[in-house]
């Protein structure tokens, strides 16, 4: 039987094998099955599948199994980073605020303490400072000046 038409070795399964293309650049997969025509090879660290036949393969050579191991070698699960501060967390408030205090004789202000009184009670810190701010900004002294109608 001529050389030429003696059958290519096939590789072995869970081998790494090459292919020469025409642009240069080698194409690189693992072996994965054989059909008794084509080799079945997967690019490594995944991808998609192609076929060659089995004359048309190498082995790769030391650059190519480099990169073969790079491509393969799985990347170490990133754990929880613990952070660390270089000072102590600073303490904005150690005790509760105190309650608002309505302005005597205004009936908006008692509304709004009350209000106040009643989410403090109900843990809504938010809506609480809300009705402190209400009863710090609500007016109590003169009127303030409205706009005179125009004649």
């Amino acid at each position: 039987m001529p050389e030429s038409d003696r059958p290519a070795p096939v590789p072995d399964l869970g081998t790494f094998m090459a292919a020469d293309t025409p642009e240069g650049k080698p194409r690189l997969g693992k072996v994965t099955a054989w059909d008794g025509e084509f080799v079945h090879l997967q690019r490594p660290g995944g991808g998609g599948a192609w076929m060659a036949v089995p004359g048309e393969l190498r082995r790769p050579t030391g650059e190519e199994r480099a990169l073969i191991r790079v491509l393969t070698t799985p990347v170490a699960k990133a754990g929880r980073v613990q952070q660390t501060c270089p000072e102590s967390p600073v303490v904005l408030s150690v005790g509760p605020v105190a309650p608002a205090v309505a302005v005597p004789g205004c009936a908006t202000c008692d509304a709004a303490a009350e209000r106040e009184r009643y989410s403090r009670r109900a843990y809504d810190h938010s809506a609480a400072a809300d009705f402190r701010v209400e009863i710090r900004n609500h007016p109590h002294g003169d009127p303030m000046p409205t706009r005179r109608e125009r004649p």
